[in-house]
């Protein structure tokens, strides 16, 4: 009976290990569809609008007489907040714009590709980390400590393209980083500064 329990334990204790140490040498890789290269280079807003010009262009195919009523109303709207709008643009234009390059946190933890960031989406392309346990993904501000960031979600594969979506309330901003964090050993295990040129 002994010989049954203690063979038992043994096996328990393997698998436990198994399970801790795997992921060490283990790679998990795979491929997000890139929300960002739906349509080429092209930005979301250019995308959508790409796509409304394509479904509405039978509609357009209407009297003249409609037309020349909706061309008067456009230009006197056009006047009336042309300013407000440029703001705007370039507020969303150096939103849209971020992206880096990671950096592996030390000689252990080894962090390469480059992240992208439109809006609420960021877009790893080209990545690849040292694989660890409890990989987790965080927008963090500068000087901040990484486990204080916004949590993105855990990380879904050590090597390949991926995306994840920033939380309603939070923002990316340049000087900002996306780190890849341990949270089971509050451990950096790569990191991205955000800026505007790559």
């Amino acid at each position: 009976m002994k010989k049954w329990l203690l063979g038992l334990l043994a096996v328990g204790v393997l698998g436990m290990g198994w399970w801790l140490v795997s992921p060490l040498f283990m790679d998990e890789m795979g491929h997000d569809e890139s929300v960002m290269s739906d349509h080429g280079d092209m930005d979301g807003e250019d995308a959508m609008m790409e796509d409304s010009m394509e479904e509405s262009s039978d509609g357009m195919k209407e009297d003249d007489g409609k037309m020349d009523d909706s061309m008067k109303e456009h230009d006197m709207m056009e006047g009336a907040d042309s300013s407000s709008s440029d703001d705007m643009t370039k507020d969303t234009m150096e939103a849209e714009a971020l992206n880096g390059t990671f950096k592996g946190a030390d000689a252990d933890h080894e962090a390469k590709g480059k992240v992208m960031v439109s809006a609420q989406n960021v877009q790893l392309e080209d990545f690849e980390v040292t694989d660890g346990p409890d990989l987790y993904v965080y927008l963090v501000k500068e000087g901040q400590d990484t486990k204080d960031g916004v949590s993105l979600g855990k990380l879904k594969q050590n090597m390949g393209s991926q995306s994840y979506e920033i939380p309603e309330g939070a923002s990316a901003a340049a000087g900002m980083e996306i780190v890849i964090w341990c949270k089971k050993f509050n451990e950096d295990f790569g990191r991205a500064k955000l800026g505007s040129e790559m």
